[in-house]
């Protein structure tokens, strides 16, 4: 029989599925910061880098075909210094200060969000491809985010949208096995992260796959203004509670 926390993973991650799968945003935006105001963050962390191991690739296996497979390398070499960076973060951080830095970042993602314009497209470039990468390993292995940096340099870039997600969806199932890799090496997947994944998994699933069908009759627009809202909120009360 579930208990309270394996129900508010499983509904964290159900609505973090469906999410991710309408708008292409991280569905860990949203769960994370609630789930973190019931389950430790060095608890959580390593869930949600599980957990968006498989939610990627969901995604990744719908858009697999317009991968840019070139364009992944530099990302993948940078995103490993960055990973393991990230790891020592997570075991020597405290759990406010990752709560902090959750809150922080969910904030600042919302205004480049509103302010973040490309003027013009620029060429692949290993410079600019691996500091990317490197962000995304640190920030994904640290506090689970991966998408701001990488998701900067697509724009950068100008892929179209499909390449966009295709790249990124292969990319971040890579990242996130060697992210995975780590922190099961570093002892982190404890019995209690191992069992919320088994509510977790399934969740993400179906939040995931929910999102097809209806993504043709959502509007968009408004939707995502309605998650920015929502994440707002969500990193004002993780970065309040980390001052508490």
């Amino acid at each position: 029989m579930p208990d309270t926390m394996s129900l508010i993973v499983f509904c964290s991650w159900l609505v973090g599925g469906f999410v991710s799968g309408v708008s292409g945003i991280g569905g860990a935006l949203v769960a994370v910061p609630f789930a973190a105001m019931f389950i430790p963050m060095h608890e959580l962390i390593p869930l949600s880098c599980l957990l968006n191991l498989i939610m990627d690739g969901c995604i990744a296996c719908m858009h697999f075909r317009h991968c840019r497979v070139s364009a992944m390398w530099p990302m993948i070499v940078g995103s490993l210094p960055g990973s393991i960076i990230g790891l020592f973060i997570l075991q020597f951080v405290s759990g406010s200060i990752l709560q902090g830095a959750v809150g922080a970042l969910l904030l600042y993602y919302v205004y480049w969000q509103h302010t973040f314009r490309v003027e013009e497209t620029h060429s692949e470039s290993w410079t600019y491809g691996g500091a990317a990468g490197f962000g995304a390993g640190l920030l994904g292995t640290a506090i689970s985010f991966d998408g701001p940096p990488v998701g900067a340099y697509g724009l950068y870039v100008g892929w179209n949208p499909r390449a966009f997600l295709g790249t990124l969806g292969v990319f971040f199932v890579i990242r996130s096995t060697i992210t995975c890799g780590l922190q099961a090496g570093a002892g982190l997947y404890t019995p209690a992260v191992l069992e919320y994944a088994m509510y977790g998994i399934p969740a993400t699933i179906i939040g995931t796959l929910c999102a097809f069908p209806v993504v043709k009759h959502i509007n968009l627009d408004t939707f995502r203004k309605v998650l920015m809202g929502v994440i707002v909120l969500a990193g004002a009360v993780c970065l309040g509670r980390s001052l508490l």
